[in-house]
């Protein structure tokens, strides 16, 4: 063959293997999904998060036609759900809901994973206030209330969060040291034996995402001393920031998010991305939402990224400075 037709044969077949390169990844979004979707959930039914991922999966079901599964994997702090995921992201139909206090696991001790690394944000699903509860017998009305007696009974004042090493805990790690005082913290297992406690005054505050605690406060079982949101929350419009209350600056909205395992397509990242956006946008879902103390918020992956990892930072120093340990 003369060098020339060689050439040409060359080029052909170059632009043959360019062609098929380029239409795979849309071939591949075409066929997708092909079977059930599983959003893995590292926590118990009936949490904030496994509620998102019902209601959520239930609008993708009615846009994909296909069912959507949601997989209870609690354990571990949540590490076995994030684990489950990995397991079987090759399947390309597996996707993760997690929480703030999942991404930070890595911070108290070495992990296989990351969320800020071996996966992908496809969606900011929701955000809600983390809230300062207190019961009515407690003698509590502000946070400043909380301050004088902390300052009057030394580790004696205690508070309640959903786990040790959840964002609820360090909440109010942070707000007690922009305060100057030390708070006895408690752990629980989820938001609601803490919520029990509190309200039988067994534990003086508890420091939990508004979900949990929205029911018990418009029943006046609970006082809502502050939110952890930089503006007044529009679920508890009434209740002061932290900020407001002299606790410095702080802005941490309890949020849950979806992701895909490293290794899943792009193009399936960006229809499925697609097809959750729609979802939040609908406001019969948006409503339903606001209605369980939880707000979407329209929010870029590349941001939510870039905020995963500056709070992963803040959070490294409070840790190491109020010397917090995974128990």
């Amino acid at each position: 063959m003369p060098i020339r037709n060689r050439r040409n044969f060359s080029n052909g077949l170059m632009a043959m293997a360019l062609g098929v390169a380029l239409a795979h990844p849309c071939a591949f979004a075409q066929d997708w999904p092909s079977k059930p979707i599983s959003l893995v959930v590292p926590f118990p039914a009936g949490g904030s998060n496994d509620v998102v991922a019902r209601l959520v999966g239930e609008s993708v079901r009615k846009r994909l036609g296909q069912a959507v599964l949601v997989d209870n994997k609690p354990g571990a702090n949540g590490s076995l759900g994030v684990e489950t995921t990995l397991r079987t992201a090759k399947d390309q139909h597996t996707f993760l809901v997690a929480s703030d206090s999942v991404s930070l696991l890595p911070l108290f001790r070495p992990m296989p994973w990351d969320l800020t690394k071996t996966f992908t944000p496809v969606s900011v699903l929701t955000f809600q206030p983390i809230v300062v509860v207190t019961a009515p017998s407690a003698g509590l009305k502000t946070i400043q209330d909380l301050q004088a007696r902390a300052k009057g009974k030394p580790d004696q004042v205690s508070y309640a969060s959903s786990g040790q090493g959840s964002i609820q805990h360090l909440v109010g790690e942070l707000f007690a040291q922009n305060l100057g005082i030390n708070l006895l913290h408690i752990p629980y297992k989820g938001g609601g034996q803490a919520v029990n406690d509190v309200i039988s005054g067994q534990v003086n505050v508890a420091v939990l995402g508004a979900a949990a605690v929205l029911p018990h406060i418009k029943s006046g079982k609970l006082i809502a001393l502050a939110v952890s949101t930089k503006r007044r929350s529009a679920i508890l419009p009434d209740t002061p920031t932290l900020s407001e209350s002299g606790a410095g600056d702080i802005d941490v909205p309890q949020w849950s998010a979806l992701f895909a395992p490293e290794g899943t397509p792009a193009p399936v990242i960006s229809q499925l991305r697609r097809v959750v956006d729609e979802s939040l946008n609908e406001p019969a879902l948006k409503q339903q939402l606001l209605g369980l103390a939880m707000e979407t918020v329209a929010m870029t992956p590349e941001v939510f990224q870039q905020r995963m990892t500056q709070d992963r930072e803040r959070w490294a120093k409070l840790i190491k400075d109020r010397k917090i340990a995974m128990e």
